[in-house]
């Protein structure tokens, strides 16, 4: 395993993670042509364990891939001195999943992205559990033979922001539609939304990101 420096990233890794996310905002994403297959994914704290990550790193090697990066969304740039980007062979993938803060610098205890040295696909994670899974069709078609459930853990992220939204004003949904629309389309997000007893929000917020 390699620690990279934040210069070391913006020189050799930050090129690959904009081949899959355009920003490194897990709720108003933006992703590249690069990575036609989206998923939403939940519920995840902060990182992902078996029988996912064994998922994703079978669907990784299958594209090429023999290690990924993994970046610090929440890190201080201004703090130099502690390590916020590695690079991790699948040979010590282990690691990861044990989620070691003294390792990761606590990498795993807040925001962060999982990604292809090749910008074949990422994990980004949010603090509010969920996250975004995006590649080749080749590469999410194998995590979907691993996980039968993969296409359905959105609508479990739909019921939890469906219970905030239903408590009143304090939570702030403006984002949902845009973001369901990216990853799965105009019509398929309206549904989505009407199934979730979320509709509502459909004609409220009116805005939207540009389709990619």
């Amino acid at each position: 395993m390699l620690i990279l420096t934040e210069a070391e990233f913006r020189e050799s890794a930050e090129s690959s993670l904009r081949l899959v996310f355009l920003n490194d905002d897990p709720f108003n994403q933006r992703f590249a042509p690069n990575v036609p297959a989206r998923r939403i994914i939940y519920e995840y704290f902060y990182h992902i364990e078996p029988p996912l990550i064994d998922a994703v790193v079978a669907a990784a090697s299958s594209v090429g891939d023999t290690a990924c990066y993994l970046s610090n969304l929440w890190r201080n740039k201004k703090q130099t001195e502690r390590p916020n980007h590695w690079y991790i062979p699948f040979s010590e993938i282990s690691a990861y999943i044990a989620a070691d803060d003294k390792v990761f610098n606590n990498a795993l205890t807040s925001e962060n992205v999982l990604y292809s040295p090749q910008g074949k696909w990422g994990v980004m994670m949010s603090h509010e559990h969920h996250g975004l899974l995006a590649g080749t069709h080749e590469f999410m078609e194998e995590i979907g033979q691993m996980i039968p459930d993969l296409d359905r853990q959105v609508y479990g992220f739909l019921d939890y922001w469906k219970f905030w939204y239903s408590q009143g004003t304090s939570a702030d949904v403006t984002w949902l539609r845009g973001l369901l629309t990216q990853i799965y389309g105009r019509e398929t997000a309206k549904t989505m939304l009407r199934e979730a007893g979320l509709k509502s929000i459909w004609r409220k917020y009116s805005s939207e990101l540009p389709l990619t």
